[in-house]
């Protein structure tokens, strides 16, 4: 018989190996401008000597993946935007800050984890043997019926917790 196999479906896809996870993750498409059209103050800084968000043109964003850029362009603005920063530099700061992110986000992570591990009881990871062993114990209690459950509070917890918990 030729049975057509399915892949497969982990109970918790973020603790498969190699899985990247993100503790949020940004909306924007541009890293230069968040979509905004103007280069922020930070990475304007890297490309304009001495910027002075408070007194100097707002730089616009034209980094060829960028929407946003169009929204500022008007007559009435003209004399308050910045045109000199081309795209090749739009681009760079663009790569720049996703690294920054990328950067940030993994750094907030690894204190998250440390700050998890720090206040969690178990003073280890599960081994593999533990983890499948929670999960069908896991899979078993979402799966089975009161008289099933009380048999198996029965089997792994002993005759005391029944007698003082009746299920």
């Amino acid at each position: 018989m030729n049975i057509k196999k399915l892949p497969r479906s982990p109970m918790r896809p973020e603790k498969e190996p190699g899985v990247e996870t993100e503790i949020w993750q940004p909306s924007w498409k541009c890293f230069c401008c968040h979509d905004t059209g103007i280069i922020h103050p930070h990475l304007a800084t890297l490309a304009i000597d001495e910027y002075d968000y408070n007194r100097d043109k707002l730089p616009r964003c034209v980094n060829p993946g960028c929407k946003a850029e169009s929204d500022w362009d008007s007559e009435a603005l003209a004399d308050s935007i910045d045109y000199r920063i081309g795209a090749a530099t739009c681009q760079q700061l663009d790569a720049i800050s996703r690294e920054d992110w990328r950067q940030t986000a993994r750094t907030q992570q690894i204190n998250i984890q440390a700050l998890a591990q720090e206040m969690s009881l178990r003073k280890r990871d599960r081994t593999a043997i533990e983890e499948v062993e929670a999960q069908q114990r896991h899979w078993e209690a979402s799966n089975a019926d009161p008289s099933q459950l009380r048999a198996m509070a029965l089997e792994y917890l002993g005759n005391e917790y029944i007698r003082g918990n009746p299920l």
